[in-house]
């Protein structure tokens, strides 16, 4: 059964207009592999919608294990692997399979739609940074619900990932752009700063990704760089700037998920501050050290200089309490 699901799928991607089929015998996983090692835009959503459309009799316990076996092997641990998570990742992908119908036509458009803005994209930033080059595939997908886009690790491969059902609902015209410019900078970014698990990395790379959207497109408000989501941050943080400063620093080689879910993660939390309200502190960081250097510069500081210079900009919020250290 799976073998004849994975072939089928395969198919209906040759069906969808403007999207190449694979290879006589090739599945849609060896298909999408093969587009990956090029480097080019891998586009799932003609074989996804494919599969929403004729499972859709199905209830929905087995449309979840048929969707997991179709989309599992092309992306490995982006929808299974989940351990404790994966009960409610598989109820939103059950729920989003019987709820597409009334997003089909925005979904489609924004699909077709994406490649062209990926392409201006790209020169766009490109026209900041002559020596972008991508050097990740680019998938574009049905997230069930899950992201916009991102960089993500899907099968041990750096991908550049993006979910057409997220950008349909919260992106438009006013926002698409310094989106992209955000997500770009990452992919550009990962050459000069290798990630890591402490919390200034994500700190630093959350806001300097804000901070670049904003230079490369003057007048942004903050719903257009994504500091309204899921509620306006400034707003709540603003006022208490030193105690987020100062909190900042006392989890600031952090590790823990546990401390960079309220900063990073649009889900509630029970702290004091908005979600996702790392973006905006990072953004004030990184905003105030653009002052003092070009901008090809300051994307290209290593990790060592990137470091004291977050703790010397955290430090003018201060002074924080004693016992308050990195």
């Amino acid at each position: 059964m799976r073998a004849i699901l994975i072939a089928a799928t395969a198919m209906f991607v040759g069906l969808m207009a403007g999207t190449t089929a694979p290879a006589d015998g090739q599945t849609l996983t060896e298909m999408a592999a093969a587009k990956a090692k090029s480097g080019s835009f891998v586009d799932l959503t003609p074989a996804m919608v494919a599969f929403i459309d004729t499972t859709a009799d199905l209830a929905d316990a087995d449309r979840v294990v048929r969707f997991h076996a179709v989309f599992d092997p092309v992306l490995p641990g982006y929808f299974n692997d989940k351990g404790d998570d994966q009960a409610k990742i598989d109820a939103s992908i059950a729920k989003t399979l019987r709820e597409f119908p009334a997003q089909k036509a925005k979904f489609l458009a924004t699909a077709a739609a994406f490649r062209r803005a990926f392409d201006l994209g790209q020169a766009h930033f490109r026209n900041a940074f002559p020596d972008y080059r991508l050097t990740l595939p680019v998938y574009l997908v049905h997230s069930m619900g899950q992201q916009d886009g991102g960089t993500r690790t899907v099968g041990g491969q750096s991908i550049l990932f993006f979910g057409a059902d997220v950008i349909a609902r919260i992106h438009d015209e006013t926002t698409i752009g310094p989106f992209l410019d955000h997500e770009i900078l990452h992919a550009y970014h990962s050459q000069f700063f290798p990630d890591c698990d402490q919390l200034w990395c994500s700190v630093w790379q959350e806001g300097l990704a804000t901070y670049v959207s904003s230079r490369l497109n003057p007048g942004l408000d903050d719903r257009q760089m994504m500091l309204t989501m899921p509620r306006p941050i400034r707003p709540e943080v603003e006022p208490r700037l030193k105690e987020a400063m100062c909190g900042l620093v006392a989890k600031f080689k952090s590790t823990s998920q546990d401390d960079y879910a309220p900063l990073f993660y649009g889900r509630p939390s029970k702290g004091p501050f908005p979600p996702r309200y790392g973006y905006f502190l990072g953004y004030l960081l990184v905003q105030a050290i653009g002052e003092t250097m070009p901008l090809d510069d300051l994307v290209k500081l290593p990790p060592a200089k990137v470091e004291p210079l977050l703790l010397a900009g955290i430090a003018r919020y201060g002074p924080c309490p004693a016992d308050v250290t990195p």
